[in-house]
């Protein structure tokens, strides 16, 4: 079973991500991106030359996108490429070697740690950190329901497949005086390791009282149900199916112009995925720091009023030290972490808060 960590303080902004294809300076279909109002200007930050790669989390893709497109505008003799692949697919490569910097929405396992600090080389590490964080969200296609309402136990039963149409009598208990379609219930999962499963699973677990029985973790043995790879994928499944579901990253929802579901905290209140709900959920939980990483967990069942539960943040893993591309890779997430941060909102995501920033800037500021 792994352990999900989470963003440990108020997230001033809501948090939102996800995506999935490789990038560069160019744009891409899901987000135009902004425009130069945030962009840095050349001469005004750090810049660093060669290539770097990146690979993992979907959840970061657009924002990824953005501080490529900014960054290497500013920097001329700097090319990064970001590869939405999911976080265990990220993980992989790093541990591989393929690529300089991973993103993930888990910590890396055990076994990941000791492979990952076997990359980096004798007397080195492989740490993370968070660069973003957001919320995780259920987007339903379901005509004629504009505003729909689950339960923690509710989900279970729908993600486990036994909650089979949409005028179930729980989804009914849930959402008194509305009326629900009875067509069936079509979930969509992730099909690829990702961190939005790790972070949905591990919320249902706390939360459900005991209805959920897949366990957590990036890859589940679900019962049903269809599968499809990326936040981009379980999206589109949604979209062309009538009665789909779906858990993903806020922006996704948007893009598609799809409905998103309240979802019940620990206080009982159903409540929407926002800037202000996102930080009541993130104020509960804990910060720690290890062997050079900043960890961050949170507290699904927090009964924090106003709170939306399912939120999350997602981290970067480099080396320490002995990365073949220290220089750029540290002027790249140097950027990323700091002036990049003020892209954050116009797309939906949040800039990291100043309690979590001051501590992941110098873990930054010293890699090599």
């Amino acid at each position: 079973m792994s352990t999900k960590r989470l963003l440990g303080t108020p997230a001033a902004i809501l948090v939102l991500g996800g995506g999935l294809l490789g990038l560069t300076a160019c744009g891409s279909d899901n987000n135009s991106g902004t425009s130069g109002a945030n962009a840095p200007s050349a001469g005004s930050i750090p810049c660093g030359t060669g290539a770097l790669t990146g690979a993992g989390s979907t959840f970061q893709k657009n924002i990824q996108l953005q501080w490529i497109k900014d960054y290497t505008g500013a920097c001329s003799g700097a090319q990064v490429n970001y590869n939405g692949t999911g976080s265990g697919a990220g993980i992989q490569s790093f541990t591989d070697n393929q690529v300089d910097f991973a993103g993930s929405d888990s910590v890396m396992k055990p076994d990941e740690q000791s492979k990952a600090n076997t990359r980096c080389g004798s007397g080195n590490a492989a740490i993370e950190y968070p660069v973003t964080a957001g919320a995780i969200i259920f987007t339903y296609n379901l005509p004629g329901v504009a505003s729909l309402k689950l339960s923690p136990a509710t989900l279970s039963g729908i993600f486990q497949g036994t909650i089979k149409t949409w005028n179930d009598p729980k989804i009914v208990a849930d959402n008194p005086g509305v009326s629900l379609p009875s067509i069936p219930v079509q979930p969509v999962h992730r099909s690829d390791s990702s961190g939005s499963t790790d972070i949905t699973s591990n919320f249902l677990d706390k939360t459900a009282g005991g209805d959920w029985k897949l366990g957590t973790g990036k890859e589940l043995q679900w019962p049903g149900g269809q599968a499809a790879k990326g936040s981009d994928g379980v999206t589109a499944a949604v979209k062309s199916a009538a009665g789909g579901i779906t858990y993903v990253e806020q922006s996704f929802a948007k893009a598609n112009s799809l409905p998103e579901a309240q979802v019940k905290n620990g206080a009982g209140e159903f409540v929407s995925a926002t800037g202000q709900s996102v930080g009541a959920a993130l104020a509960s939980a804990q910060t720690s720091e290890s062997a050079g990483s900043v960890i961050v967990k949170a507290d699904y069942a927090t009964k924090a009023a106003g709170a939306y539960p399912v939120s999350a943040v997602s981290y970067v893993i480099t080396c320490n030290k002995g990365n073949k591309a220290g220089p750029a890779l540290k002027a790249y997430l140097t950027y990323a972490t700091g002036k990049g941060q003020s892209s954050a909102e116009a797309l939906g995501f949040a800039p990291l808060p100043d309690a979590i920033a001051s501590k992941v800037q110098p873990v930054v500021a010293a890699i090599g």
